[in-house]
C-alpha cells in the first residue's frame, strides 16, 4: 500500500474511533436522563451495537499505529451535553438527534467504502465498515419512524445537529 492510501486508512480509522466515541458518550448520556424505560431499553441496544464498533476501531488504531483525534475531550463533553440535552428537551428530540447523526454517518461511510472498493484497499476493513454502515441506517431508519413531530423547531434542530456532526467528521480527519 502506498503512502497516500496509508494516510487515507489512517485517516479512516481516526474519524470513524472519534464517531463512535461521539456515539457512545450521547446514547449513554440519553440513556441516563431519560425516563422513559422502553426508549431507554432501545438506546441501550443502539449503544450496545455502537460499542462493538468502537472495540472495532480502537483494535484497528492499535494494528494500524493510528493516533486518536485530539478532540476527543472536546467531543466526551459535547456528545454527553447533546445527549442530557436531548433527554431533557424529550423523547421526539432523542430520535431527531440520532436520524441528523445517523444520516450523515451513513453517507459518510458510504463514502469510504466507495474509496476503499475504487482504491481496492482491505477488504476485511471495507467489509466492517460496510455492515457498521448497515447498522447506522438501522438507527436513523428507527428514530424516523418514532419521531412523533418534525415542526419547524424538530427540523431546525436536526439541521444544527446534522451540520455539527459534519464539522465534527471534518475535524477529527486531521485533528
Amino acid at each position: 500500500m502506498d503512502e497516500k492510501n496509508k494516510d487515507k486508512i489512517q485517516e479512516m480509522i481516526r474519524v470513524n474511533h472519534a464517531g463512535e466515541f461521539g456515539a457512545q458518550k450521547i446514547y449513554n448520556a440519553q440513556i441516563k436522563h431519560s425516563k422513559n424505560k422502553r426508549l431507554k431499553k432501545k438506546l441501550q441496544h443502539i449503544a450496545a451495537e455502537e460499542l462493538v464498533h468502537l472495540d472495532y476501531f480502537e483494535k484497528e488504531m492499535i494494528a494500524n499505529r493510528t493516533r486518536p483525534t485530539l478532540m476527543r475531550p472536546i467531543w466526551d463533553i459535547g456528545g454527553s451535553l447533546l445527549g442530557a440535552m436531548t433527554s431533557y428537551m424529550g423523547e421526539n428530540y432523542v430520535h431527531a438527534c440520532t436520524e441528523a447523526v445517523e444520516e450523515v454517518i451513513v453517507e459518510h461511510y458510504k463514502q469510504q467504502i466507495k474509496y476503499l472498493e475504487k482504491n481496492k484497499l482491505n477488504k476485511k476493513f471495507r467489509m466492517k465498515i460496510k455492515k457498521f454502515c448497515d447498522d447506522e441506517d438501522n438507527h436513523k431508519k428507527y428514530a424516523e419512524s418514532h419521531l412523533i413531530d418534525s415542526d419547524f423547531k424538530v427540523n431546525l434542530f436536526k439541521e444544527f445537529t446534522r451540520n455539527l456532526t459534519k464539522v465534527a467528521i471534518k475535524i477529527s480527519k486531521k485533528i
